[in-house]
């Protein structure tokens, strides 16, 4: 008879070490999930900035312009709210890499048609086609402009299918997210509800509602310590590889963010679990008895 006690206290704590398991896991791939999104939208935000940053737009004037008067327009140019960088190029300057790319020097021949110009980066929420297009047509609005030159294909093709792209999978991850903590909010109340009457039990024989509370908010605190830790491992070996296959975008230029949203991440799996365990815990402490039987 003892054996078979031993054998049924096995399974019960086996099943028992089981449940903890499969809550901590859980746990673990919901803040996976959160944190592949977030770090998503922070390697997203930084590479649509970089490309942004690549894309220049070039300012052509005519011939008869002075420099002085170039040089006067890129300074009231830079005050404008969508411009990041800028820079004067001279006419010398323009007449050299002209001539590199002609391969030959066609001043010789003609007068030189090539004046100075302005070359200019945008912020990253213009960086898109109906942005660029009318900053361009603002700049063209000046009558010393002869042209305005950007590369639109590249414009069209990478930013703006990445900007929805970036919306998909943000979508995707936010509905996976809220139902992976939905989940893990339930199995800790239920896990909480199976032991209602042994919190009923202890209120009855004097123990004190911050006594009650103790072990279940210890409980949550280790579930989410682990449960954070796990996530961690999982995200910072994703990153890595993800960094080697795709380092233009995972950028670990910026460590102090990774670090700090790393850290944010753990801290917040420590909180989700504590406050599920303490708005749970509570509602059994206060309830009425005859509400234990529902």
């Amino acid at each position: 008879m003892a054996k078979y006690s031993d054998s049924i206290d096995k399974i019960t704590k086996a099943r028992l070490n089981l449940s903890a398991f499969g809550s901590v896991f859980s746990l673990a791939l919901t803040m996976f999930f959160i944190g592949t999104l977030v770090f998503f939208a922070f390697f997203s935000y930084r590479f649509i900035d970089n490309i942004s940053k690549k894309i220049e737009i070039e300012i052509l004037f005519y011939p008869d312009i002075k420099e002085a008067d170039i040089m006067a327009f890129e300074q009231n140019l830079k005050l404008e709210s969508y411009i990041s960088a800028s820079r004067f190029s001279s006419q010398i300057e323009n007449t050299k890499e002209a001539i590199k790319t002609i391969g030959n020097d066609y001043t010789e021949i003609i007068a030189n048609p090539i004046n100075a110009s302005v070359i200019i980066s945008v912020t990253p929420e213009y960086a898109n086609s109906d942005s660029l297009n009318a900053i361009s047509k603002r700049i063209k609005a000046n009558s010393f402009v002869q042209d305005v030159q950007y590369s639109d294909t590249i414009v069209k093709a990478v930013l703006n299918n990445f900007v929805k792209i970036q919306i998909v999978i943000f979508a995707l991850c936010a509905v996976f997210m809220i139902i992976s903590m939905l989940l893990i909010a339930n199995y800790l109340r239920l896990t909480i509800y199976a032991k209602r009457f042994s919190i009923r039990s202890m209120l009855l024989v004097g123990a004190t509602r911050r006594f009650v509370r103790k072990p279940f908010l210890f409980k949550g605190f280790v579930q989410g310590v682990w449960g954070g830790f796990i996530a961690l491992i999982l995200l910072a070996f994703s990153l890595y590889e993800g960094n080697l296959m795709m380092p233009e975008f995972i950028d670990f230029s910026n460590m102090f963010l990774v670090s700090i949203l790393l850290g944010s991440l753990f801290i917040f799996s420590i909180l989700f679990t504590v406050i599920i365990s303490l708005t749970s815990v509570n509602k059994y402490i206060s309830i009425n008895t005859d509400r234990l039987y529902l």
